[in-house]
């Protein structure tokens, strides 16, 4: 008998161990391990511990239609799955285990400690790599070492792509033997719609109607796919959505904002792997800024969606009670907290993490290190993003601002991004903490001078 071992990649389509394993022609169990523990220590939020959990018990009813169990062993966190692991193999006489690799340091040392038990029991291992477009060893420099911009390396990833595109895997002939009968379900976490099918669902909705090109940079526009909680748990995989592009847009698909997007998701997801420093709360940048000034009344305010800034206290509250923000705002709602409020990015990140349905540890600590400095290829100290400016930009009509504060609902689109003291009175909105213009300047000067002592 063969082993599946779900993790980050709750799918029956474009599944590897899966298919590997129904390949063999032998019965098939499948397990989950339910590390509740873990997730905490990782600072998940828990809407992304709920959304994983009714996707989990979406694959197992899939699964159960076709006449495959999958167990689910609570295992508390990393630590104590090699031995549970062990135990079900030996009591169900497995032969080998299959699985979709994980890149993280937590997850490679569980890993590993499952292949030595593996291993002194005469299993045999079978790992593939499932959730990034390519593996993480195969865009490098012509000396083998890893790009630190993401251009050069973007451009050698396309090319690899035109020369040599692995389309996903199709879902098992196997698997199309459904035995039982389907439940139908409309379950939802929050606004979100739980399985597999959603997340393809919104593949499709998303590339038929997308104008990404133009409406990307517009929160108060659905725009965006919104497929990354998807992603995050490996409901849908990055190769899914460029072959759903490609058979959609055909060659030009390779060209995309889009596509690029879920470049840059390999290049975070490659330099946590290259680099396990970042994974241990360290900046990429060695001489990066890293004694922060840490006002928590700002931090406070920043955290409540509080901070007299329209467009920053809309992103925050989006996040609070969506369990999403846009990607736009999610730079600017960073650049505001690192480089006016001078606090450390850890803060934001972890903050992030604990309210995201989409939390995704390579993403998010390459976010936050790219918008304070510190991180690869990062945005330069001395580029602030001017909240108001970009607001009338990017939200004109004050829509979205509107959506998430709707006391400041009877401004106009001209008094919404900057509201006077009259108008902040009226519809019992908060002060900004600070002066922009002044605030800014003052920053510059403290990043000036912490730039010329870390070359001295």
């Amino acid at each position: 008998m063969n082993l599946v071992w779900f993790r980050n990649d709750l799918r029956l389509a474009d599944n590897p161990a899966l298919w590997h394993a129904l390949e063999t022609g032998k019965p098939v169990l499948a397990v989950y391990c339910d590390c509740q523990s873990q997730h905490q220590q990782h600072h998940e939020s828990e809407l992304k511990v709920q959304f994983r959990q009714a996707h989990v018990f979406d694959l197992s009813e899939r699964l159960k239609c076709r006449g495959i169990e999958l167990k689910v062993l609570n295992c508390d966190d990393f630590s104590s799955v090699p031995k549970q692991l062990q135990a079900l193999w030996q009591s169900k006489k497995i032969e080998k285990l299959f699985y979709n690799r994980n890149y993280l340091v937590n997850e490679s040392d569980r890993d590993d400690a499952v292949s030595k038990l593996a291993e002194e029991d005469g299993v045999e291992i079978h790992h593939y790599d499932a959730n990034y477009l390519l593996p993480p060893e195969t865009i490098r420099k012509n000396d083998g070492s890893m790009y630190h911009v993401f251009t050069p390396y973007k451009n050698k990833f396309l090319n690899h792509l035109l020369n040599r595109y692995d389309k996903p895997y199709e879902m098992h002939p196997r698997l199309s033997l459904v035995t039982g009968k389907v439940e139908q379900k409309e379950q939802l976490i929050a606004s979100w719609k739980v399985g597999e099918v959603a997340a393809f669902n919104q593949l499709k909705r998303f590339t038929t109607n997308a104008d990404y090109e133009k409406f990307r940079d517009r929160p108060d526009v659905a725009g965006t796919s919104q497929l990354s909680p998807y992603l995050a748990i490996g409901a849908i995989s990055a190769k899914q959505c460029l072959a759903y592009w490609l058979k959609f847009y055909g060659p030009e698909a390779f060209e995309s904002k889009w596509v690029s997007e879920l470049i840059w998701r390999d290049f975070y997801a490659n330099l946590c792997h290259q680099y396990p420093k970042l994974v241990k709360g360290y900046t990429f940048k060695e001489q990066a800024v890293d004694d922060w000034q840490n006002n928590m009344v700002f931090f406070e305010a920043w955290k409540k969606g509080e901070t007299g800034f329209p467009i920053i206290d809309a992103g925050i509250r989006q996040m609070l009670t969506t369990g999403w923000m846009h990607n736009r705002v999610r730079m600017l709602v960073a650049s505001f907290l690192t480089k006016l409020c001078l606090a450390d990015w850890r803060l934001g990140e972890r903050f992030f993490m604990q309210h995201l349905i989409d939390g995704d540890f390579a993403s998010n600590n390459g976010g936050w290190q790219w918008s304070s400095a510190t991180g690869c290829d990062a945005a330069p100290y001395f580029r602030i993003f001017n909240p108001m400016s970009q607001s009338k930009k990017f939200d004109p009509e004050g829509q979205y601002i509107k959506t998430y504060l709707p006391e400041l609902e009877s401004l106009t689109p001209k008094e919404i991004h900057q509201p006077n003291s009259h108008q902040i009175k009226a519809c019992g909105y908060v002060k900004p903490i600070f002066n922009y213009k002044e605030r800014r300047v003052m920053c510059l000067e403290w990043y000036s001078t912490k730039k010329n002592v870390k070359k001295a």
